[in-house]
């Protein structure tokens, strides 16, 4: 059959057609396309057409599949004789030896002979027997160091103080662990190991109470010539002027403030183990939102409270009062830097320190500090608990000057009467070397 093709939209349209039938073009010039009869499709051989309607690919994957079938066939074959074969071999040449019977008077029939070759078998080795060691005891791992993150305003004491410790002791050996050369040269964000304190001693324990003050233990002074050693165990031990407080139930931080005349600020510095949080110290009681969570049973440092007076007999007998040796109140205790630390020309050195009081009306820190190597003195006064060592004091030569320093509490009517000194700390600082 013919048909015109739309030469506009491609539509298939009788051979005598005109007009198309979908877009109503012209289809007058057009020519007719014969139509080819269409042959059945599929791989089925149509006798009519001969061999002419065989297709290659047709050929080829009948003859793949034949081939495929073959070799499988093959395969499995070759495994069953490969199995049945040897069985049936072994059996033959192991099996009991029939009788034959052959009738009276008749000839044995032949037998083929049949040579069969047997393996040898493989001959058995002789292992000796290994007994299994008996499984090693598994070592118990031992504890990591206290790990801290050094936040803003951290130093090193209270670094030390929150992994545990009681007492700076340790400090030469975190110095030696984070191989820092004092402990000025803290970054923030830098993490901070801290040996653990031997698991032994219990900090929540309560110590003995003394017999004058209820739930307070005043501190004893240190013994002189006591060498602290890092490596022994920590002990309660307090600076002097510090109490230990037990925690009663229903006890908080303003109750304790109140019962010992101190402020919040004061109580954060003895016990820097103790988040203070969301607290003001510029008033007395830590501001509204001050929080500090404490449990009954705890160890609270608070100041020493003033001891009773005490009334002696004289012989006329008459009575005078005569009042005990009052503790330490404020006494200033040295932290940074660590005794014989070294600095660089170019480092900033600050001398830091904390207290067991607050500064009376008049009072101030006078820091002393003496150029060994130069025999030079400066002073200087403050209110805070630390010291910028000024560059001015800094050696101008290219030597390594030897520094020793003191902190002490003096008052404004009496600037040369010099209270509660502490004990000489020594440092050396490379000179600028503008001299030579």
């Amino acid at each position: 059959m013919a048909y015109k093709i739309c030469p506009i939209c491609g539509a298939r349209a009788h051979a005598n057609a005109v007009l198309c039938a979908t877009c109503g073009a012209s289809l007058s010039d057009v020519a007719t396309v014969a139509q080819r009869e269409r042959r059945p499709s599929g791989d089925v051989y149509q006798a009519q057409y001969g061999e002419t309607d065989l297709r290659e690919g047709v050929v080829q994957r009948r003859g793949a599949s034949l081939a495929f079938i073959i070799l499988v066939t093959l395969l499995l074959s070759a495994c069953a004789a490969l199995v049945l074969i040897p069985a049936a071999l072994v059996l033959r040449s192991t099996g009991p030896a029939q009788p034959s019977i052959t009738p009276a008077g008749s000839e044995a029939p032949e037998t083929p002979l049949l040579i069969i070759s047997t393996a040898t078998a493989f001959p058995t080795l002789a292992l000796s027997t290994v007994t299994p060691a008996p499984p090693s005891a598994t070592a118990t791992p031992t504890p990591g160091p206290c790990e801290r993150v050094v936040g803003p305003g951290d130093t090193l004491g209270v670094i030390i103080y929150a992994c545990g410790h009681l007492s700076m002791d340790v400090l030469p050996l975190v110095l030696e662990l984070n191989n820092l050369s004092a402990p000025e040269a803290l970054q923030v964000g830098q993490t901070i190991f801290v040996p653990l304190p031997t698991p032994t001693f219990n900090p929540s324990q309560p110590p003995a109470a003394s017999s004058s003050n209820s739930g307070v233990e005043v501190a004893a002074a240190p013994a002189e010539n006591a060498t602290p050693t890092p490596f022994l165990p920590p002990t309660p031990t307090l600076m002097p002027g510090l109490a230990w407080y037990v925690v009663q139930p229903n006890d908080n931080m303003i109750s304790i403030r109140f019962e010992f005349r101190t402020t919040a600020e004061v109580l954060a510095q003895i016990n820097p183990e103790v988040p203070f949080s969301q607290c003001d110290f510029q008033f007395d009681t830590g501001g509204p939102r001050c929080t500090v969570l404490l449990q009954p049973g705890q160890q609270f440092r608070v100041p020493a409270p003033s001891p009773t007076p005490t009334l002696s007999p004289t012989p006329s007998g008459s009575e005078t009062a005569t009042p005990t040796p009052t503790a330490t109140f404020n006494a200033p205790s040295p932290i940074s830097p660590n005794n014989r630390a070294l600095f660089r020309a170019d480092e900033i050195i600050t001398l830091r320190w904390v207290t067991t009081g607050m500064l009376e009306p008049g009072e101030r820190y006078r820091v002393t500090l003496r150029d060994l190597t130069a025999d030079l003195q400066f002073e200087i006064e403050t209110d805070q608990l630390f010291v910028l060592v000024p560059a001015d004091w800094q050696g101008a030569d290219a030597r390594r000057h030897e520094y020793q320093w003191t902190v002490s509490v003096v008052n404004a009517d009496r600037p040369d009467e010099l209270r509660y000194t502490t004990e000489p700390q020594i440092f050396s600082w490379e000179g600028r070397g503008d001299t030579p």
